[in-house]
């Protein structure tokens, strides 16, 4: 380990310029394109090969101290997950690295899963505040399984590229012109198929409004006749807009194969499947159960095959009209945290602490009063989402 010059680009990130912003952005892209360039035999994450004890598998990285080993991936080390013993890579073949996550899931579940909430406590009105069942998800990660074979059969992006496993700007390092000197954490990285691993990372996205999806150059808002908080509201939404744009652009350009990989909505649909199956369960199965009605809705495009799993009409509306509630608490969630002044981890900063937590708790005050039963305040003071709660709750 060494440590790196500069700073976090967190620390300044909200006060940049446009201009400012696509010299970041820039150099991240061309960043990113230099990484993807490297020629990798497998999927998995990369070690020195001597690190490795002599009965790990791994896959050499030819004329280098490099191989590609297990996955490191976040999502393989939750509760007891680190002890199972399931394959976690390396991977030759792209239809193995699809299926793995979702068998290390189906393996915890059968073990240790029992009946939970959601772990996001605003999605458990929605879901008339039961437990979900884990029976539900094994049933959900079968199916997945069944279609996993045909996802990335006749796919053109399946070169094995590496990624940082969360590129936002606090591990971000810079100078003080604003040059890009270093990521740190990359302790979860993972070598995937490029199908699997495109994507505009998660806090440079904004993938919820339709205006970004268009892939349009964003107008500068017409702030005449607005107060202030529409002001800043108009101007939150210009900064993101053109976040997502100009990385789209970048990309564009300079990594095309990561673009076009982006730019399929099968493997979009493909990607979000496989990242919902691979998740730690934690009491929610709409997000899986969604993907696989709108990949049975679009199996002609997939296959020439029957789809191997089905829905019925009643059981797929539901399913949607489900999804569709909990997108909407996400979107009104976003925008409470906004007024809160927090981040999607609950984080704030020191000097905001006091003032983020004084308003939580006046929120939740008026929330409640605006209620109409006793049943209601109840549950919802059981399971108000910004009180602090164990994760099991």
């Amino acid at each position: 380990m060494e440590k790196l010059p500069g700073r976090p680009l967190g620390d300044r990130w909200f006060d940049l310029t446009d201009q400012e912003r696509l010299k970041v952005l820039l150099q991240l892209v061309q960043l990113e394109a230099k990484v993807h360039a490297i020629d990798l035999p497998a999927s998995g994450s990369i070690y020195y090969a001597n690190d490795l004890p002599l009965d790990s598998a791994r896959i050499a990285i030819p004329d280098s101290d490099f191989c590609i080993g297990p996955s490191t991936a976040l999502e393989w080390w939750f509760a007891e997950r680190a002890s199972l013993r399931t394959d976690r890579g390396p991977c030759k073949n792209p239809i193995d690295v699809l299926r793995n996550p979702a068998l290390k899931e189906l393996a915890w579940l059968r073990a240790y899963g029992r009946p939970r909430y959601p772990f996001e406590r605003a999605y458990r009105e929605s879901m008339d505040y039961q437990l979900s069942d884990p029976s539900e998800h094994i049933a959900s990660l079968e199916s997945y399984l069944k279609i996993a074979p045909e996802l990335l059969r006749s796919n053109e992006f399946l070169q094995p590229v590496l990624r940082h496993p969360d590129l936002q700007p606090n591990n971000i390092f810079v100078s003080d012109d604003l040059g890009i000197v270093g990521l740190i954490d990359w302790q979860h990285a993972s070598v995937l198929p490029l199908s699997l691993a495109a994507g505009i990372p998660k806090f440079f996205q904004n993938y919820d409004d339709p205006e970004s999806l268009d892939f349009r150059p964003p107008s500068y808002p017409d702030l005449d006749g607005m107060d202030e908080q529409e002001k800043d509201d108009a101007l939150h939404d210009f900064e993101r807009r053109h976040t997502q744009f100009f990385y789209m652009a970048f990309t564009q350009r300079f990594n095309e194969p990561h673009f076009r990989a982006m730019d399929q909505a099968m493997n979009m649909l493909t990607r979000r499947s496989f990242t919902h199956a691979g998740e730690p369960w934690e009491g929610n199965d709409i997000p899986l159960q969604a993907d696989l009605v709108l990949i049975t809705r679009c199996w002609h495009r997939i296959s020439t095959s029957p789809c191997p799993i089905s829905f019925s009409t009643t059981k797929a509306d539901s399913i949607m009209h489900l999804q569709g509630m909990q997108e909407e608490v996400d979107s009104l969630l976003k925008q409470i945290r906004n007024i809160l002044g927090i981040g999607v981890d609950g984080w704030t900063s020191l000097k905001d602490y006091e003032a983020a937590c004084a308003r939580a708790r006046q929120m939740k005050v008026d929330g409640l009063a605006s209620l109409d039963t006793d049943h209601e305040r109840e549950m919802t003071n059981r399971h108000w989402p910004f009180d602090d709660h164990h994760e099991d709750e």
